[in-house]
């Protein structure tokens, strides 16, 4: 999926207002279309775009700069930048479409426009 067209994060149909304890460092950036923020070692950029679907997407990206984040950085970014109502993704592209700006850095997407399937349910363990 190509991103065909930023979007102003403000503007944005889900701009993500996470709880206060994350320090907003987007004055640090002075992007536009990207918001910035830090907690306990956890960086997070927001950014929006209209992809190769038409559809606006909100792409997170979060990093540490010592480690890939763990299962918990996880669980808090879909919590915060998504709230618990959400359905979020992670997407692992093909091989030769990957692109690696960071090594520690993962990836969510989530659509208003474009609502995912419902992947689970009716499994048992």
């Amino acid at each position: 999926m190509t991103r065909i067209h930023d979007i102003a994060i403000n503007e944005a149909a889900f701009f993500p207002e996470p709880p206060p304890y994350w320090r907003d460092i987007s004055d640090m950036l002075g992007w536009e279309t990207t918001k910035a923020w830090e907690n306990n070692g956890l960086f997070v950029l927001a950014t929006a775009g209209i992809y190769g679907d038409g559809k606006e997407w909100l792409h997170v990206s979060f990093s540490r700069k010592s480690r890939i984040p763990d299962y918990s950085d996880l669980q808090r970014v879909k919590r915060d930048f998504f709230g618990p109502d959400k359905k979020a993704v992670m997407v692992f592209p093909a091989e030769a479409e990957y692109v690696d700006i960071h090594k520690n850095c993962l990836h969510m997407f989530y659509s208003a426009e474009n609502p995912l399937p419902e992947f689970g349910g009716g499994w048992t363990i």
